[in-house]
């Protein structure tokens, strides 16, 4: 009987540590296609990120619609006057972000790190 109850004690803490988003507030930073250097400032409140990025000539890049379920995310931006849309995953100590390429190419993915 104790043992079935730290069973299921032990499964439904995993779940609860698991099923949170994980917390990645702060400045995050990389490359894009090994010759553009990017940065994003996160803010997760819930399963609600929001932020900031830069974009070509430094001006500020408001993000939009970010979600944070677990180890995913997306969330979208204004470039070139189109809202493109960004998919993420997070493992350890980096975030691997993916966009659609320019033109209807293939898309682009990119890895940041945590900047300290």
């Amino acid at each position: 009987m104790i043992k079935k109850a730290l069973t299921s004690a032990f499964l439904v803490l995993a779940f609860i540590t698991f099923s949170h988003a994980q917390d990645i507030t702060g400045k995050w930073a990389g490359k894009v296609m090994d010759q553009f250097d990017v940065t994003y400032d996160f803010k997760v409140d819930g399963e609600k990120l929001t932020g900031a990025t830069s974009g070509p000539d430094g001006t500020p890049i408001t993000l939009q619609n970010g979600v944070i379920k677990g180890d995913d995310l997306s969330f979208t931006f204004a470039m070139m006057g189109n809202d493109t849309k960004v998919t993420g995953k997070i493992k350890d100590d980096k975030i691997t972000l993916t966009m659609p390429g320019m033109n209807g190419g293939d898309p682009i993915s990119f890895v940041l790190s945590r900047v300290k």
